[in-house]
């Protein structure tokens, strides 16, 4: 039976980080990943000459340390971009965010936001709904709700918006002051708002780069070593390929869920709180195409008409994502978990939905396409959530096992976060 101090299950940027910094304090540690690739869904994909990602993961950094660790590791291959990102609705393309820029939009429509906006802020100086729904009437009022939050928000979930909590919003949704939402519906775009303004990509690689080049830093990494099985009890866990190791402590960086779903003769309320938590799921159709026109790094798309919710393009990150040119897309679909998606069909739609709005001619622009599958993709934060979340990540403590990471601690996250709870949780097993 193999034995390590610190066992890390998943190879995704919070284990890499983890182990990143085991490696440089000297620890005894092992990390398993069940693929045969580092660096989970931050993953390139060459195909026919065509780089594509897990659609666009971008880095967005403002901690100094892992700020640092992220440049430090791609060198020269950091590229740093100003964000290009536009809402189509109406007919128009308008600017990001949609709440502070209606400048674009027909008239009535911009009226009709502008004056819910107002007559929200009147009724409801104070914003007290524990709803998302609830919430953006209270914040935006009907016209912005009705135009973008509610139609995207419910593609993007597929979730009851009237059952989806507030926790999740933080800093993923800006909330304008009264004079930002009237400068930017009668005199110009209000640039700089949200977190995503600035970022990074890599100039060569894709997003794949930065894992990459953690995990040359990694020697005790372990591929196609899936967790089977974990008895809390006896510190043990069964992966493939590697049979039994022994542990100590133990990270463990795949969903929440599925962890409590493989510990052996789990509580009953264990197994309970593992089923009340509920996620989404995301395809995503990559596309290698003829070049494509459009300037924006991503397009938001609300309506119903478009089946997907998100768009992008790779080649406006890094134009070393395509053939000279030719231009690499991507196009983000949700949906319930476990639900069919006909991809087939499914493409036929995207491909008129893309070609009515320029981004390629017509349907011999495209050159190559892949599918992409986040079988677990947004978490739902709801009640049940609220419940059970701490509980599980109590009960898992307690036997010595810490669960970190976008999918590890249950939330919405993005790039750099998942660094920074890999370094916080190495120190914490090391001073355990």
């Amino acid at each position: 039976m193999k034995k390590t101090d610190i066992l890390i299950i998943g190879a995704g940027l919070t284990g890499l980080s983890c182990a990143f910094k085991l490696e440089k304090k000297r620890a005894d540690y092992l990390l398993a990943e069940k693929e045969n690739w580092a660096g989970g869904l931050a993953r390139s994909f060459r195909k026919d000459g065509f780089t594509f990602d897990y659609s666009g993961h971008l880095l967005h950094l403002r901690w100094p340390e892992t700020s640092k660790f992220i440049l430090d590791s791609l060198g020269k291959n950091a590229k740093p971009l100003k964000r290009k990102a536009r809402i189509y609705s109406s007919g128009k393309f308008t600017a990001y965010p949609f709440q502070m820029n209606l400048k674009g939009l027909p008239a009535k429509v911009r009226s009709e936001c502008v004056e819910g906006f107002l007559k929200a802020r009147r009724a409801f100086p104070e914003v007290k709904a524990e709803n998302f729904r609830d919430w953006c009437l209270q914040t935006f009022g009907k016209g912005i709700s009705k135009h973008f939050f509610f139609p995207y928000n419910a593609k993007l979930w597929n979730y009851p918006l009237e059952k989806l909590s507030t926790d999740w919003m933080g800093q993923f949704v800006p909330v304008p002051k009264t004079e930002e939402v009237l400068y930017g519906a009668y005199k110009d775009d209000v640039k700089g708002a949200g977190y995503n303004h600035d970022f990074y990509y890599p100039e060569t690689g894709g997003i794949n780069a930065l894992p990459a080049a953690i995990a040359s830093g990694v020697e005790r990494l372990s591929l196609d070593s899936e967790l089977i099985s974990l008895n809390a009890a006896n510190k043990t866990a069964r992966l493939r390929n590697l049979g039994n190791v022994r542990y100590k402590k133990l990270l463990s960086t795949i969903p929440l869920k599925y962890l409590a779903e493989k510990v052996e003769k789990a509580p009953e309320t264990v197994r309970k709180n593992a089923e009340l938590l509920e996620h989404n799921q995301v395809y995503i159709l990559n596309l290698g195409v003829r070049k494509c026109p459009l300037p924006q790094h991503w397009i938001y798309f609300p309506e119903k008409e478009f089946v997907f919710y998100r768009a992008g393009v790779y080649t406006n990150f890094s134009p070393s994502s395509a053939p000279r040119g030719f231009s690499s897309l991507y196009v983000e679909t949700a949906s319930k978990s476990g639900e069919f998606i006909d991809l087939k069909k499914a493409e036929g739609r995207i491909v008129k939905n893309l070609v009515s709005i320029g981004a390629v001619k017509d349907e011999d622009d495209i050159l190559t396409s892949m599918w992409l599958k986040v079988p677990c993709a947004y978490v739902i934060y709801n009640e049940a959530r609220k419940k059970a979340l701490p509980e599980l990540l109590s009960w898992f403590e307690k036997r010595g096992i810490s669960s970190a990471g976008r999918y590890g601690a249950w939330k919405y996250s993005f790039m750099e976060e998942s660094v920074k709870e890999g370094f916080e949780t190495a120190e914490k097993l090391l001073k355990r």
